[in-house]
């Protein structure tokens, strides 16, 4: 494979024994919805997401910054969506079981391998939703990773999707955070090169939550 630009950060080895024990938690599939779920705290949610956008500008003022030399200068911060506190939902994963490696692909024309994890099975807008997560295959924190579009793709946010990570729990259940959506480095970098959300992972809602673009003047 040539050589590429530093990708987005990595996201997860497959963990074959933990996705066996989200399959136990998740036996059997009537019982692993999302709505059944404890209450979120929502006051921890909160306060750890607004950690998260201190962090996310952090690292875009580090030396590892995706900004070009000429913007870092002028950075003052990324730009978000207000925190929605309903766009923080309870989840649950329902695992695959076959976990097939696809080959996703990407702003720069390869593909990238990933495995499938399986899908997380959340309620937003009234609506149940299914966003499908993946594992990548260069080892770092046991994460999923969700790439996904919805009604804020090429208006509000970038037209090729926003990303979610997500820490593993062995239990198969999740407090997904919409709020902590972002933005892949290529919408700063061109020459990173970036997976594309599959077509099964477009929301019909507008996730006005996480990170966004630049408001016009």
């Amino acid at each position: 494979m040539p050589a590429l630009p530093p990708r987005p950060p990595a996201l997860a080895l497959p963990i074959r024994t933990a996705l066996a024990a989200l399959l136990l938690a998740c036996a059997p599939l009537a019982g692993c919805g999302a709505d059944d779920a404890e209450p979120l705290d929502r006051a921890a949610l909160r306060a750890e997401w607004g950690q998260w956008e201190a962090s996310r500008d952090s690292l875009f003022r580090s030396a590892g910054s995706p900004l070009l030399p000429a913007d870092r200068a002028a950075f003052d911060g990324l730009p978000y969506f207000a925190y929605d506190s309903t766009l923080a939902v309870p989840a649950a994963l329902v695992p695959t079981l076959s976990q097939d490696t696809v080959r996703f692909p990407t702003t720069s024309g390869e593909l990238r391998p990933m495995i499938t994890a399986g899908h997380l099975v959340f309620t937003a807008g009234g609506v149940q939703r299914r966003l499908e997560a993946f594992q990548t295959l260069d080892g770092g924190p046991r994460r999923l990773f969700v790439p996904f579009r919805d009604a804020t793709s090429g208006r509000e946010t970038y037209g090729g999707g926003r990303y979610l990570d997500v820490d593993l729990e062995p239990s198969g259940r999740y407090a997904l955070d919409l709020n902590r959506a972002y933005h892949p480095y290529c919408v700063y970098d061109p020459s990173f090169s970036c997976p594309l959300p599959p077509a099964e992972n477009r929301l019909e809602l507008p996730v006005t939550a996480g990170e966004r673009l630049p408001t016009a003047p």
